[in-house]
């Protein structure tokens, strides 16, 4: 499993204007949408009169946005984790069947693979298993792939609905 669990970027507060820079740029590097410039505009518009008078080292709040690069950072937690989960799940399989291997096909191995007296054994119990983790790892994958659709399209994203959603789910 991976040792070091991908911490998404942090959404900046504000920022300092660069030499040369205008409104445009910056929302280009930050919303990847040059047009959004107004939205830092009028976060600043008490003190920045004029949005083409930006001076190097003038620090400007940034509003309230989904920044795409984050929405991606945590679509590639959701792979990475899908990945470890893919990982974890063979290498049980894998110890499971040296088991299975390690009794034979004799009765002990017999009663370990098929269960006994009405017990479940290996076969039935890892086919379920197999069925879970299937799910859980494609609703891993969709989850990643619909982040990513979202932080190509986050002017027309419901944000409402999607919060609402996503704190339905539980926190641990």
């Amino acid at each position: 499993m991976s040792s070091e669990p991908i911490e998404p970027p942090e959404r900046p507060e504000s920022i300092t204007v660069g030499p040369e820079e205008s409104l445009w740029q910056i929302a280009e590097k930050l919303f990847e949408d040059g047009s959004r410039w107004e939205r830092i505009y009028e976060a600043n518009r008490d003190v920045l009169g004029d949005p083409h008078a930006l001076r190097q080292g003038m620090r400007l709040r940034l509003p309230m946005e989904i920044y795409p690069a984050h929405v991606r950072s945590v679509a590639g937690a959701y792979d990475l984790e899908r990945n470890d989960l893919a990982t974890f799940v063979e290498d049980a399989m894998d110890d499971l069947n040296a088991i299975g291997d390690f009794w034979g096909g004799g009765k002990n191995g017999t009663t370990f693979f098929k269960g006994e007296g009405g017990g479940t054994g290996y076969e039935a119990v890892s086919g379920q298993i197999a069925k879970g983790v299937d799910a859980l790892l494609d609703a891993h994958d969709e989850i990643s792939k619909r982040l990513r659709k979202m932080a190509d399209r986050v002017q027309v994203t419901d944000w409402d609905n999607l919060i609402t959603i996503l704190s339905a789910f539980p926190d641990d």
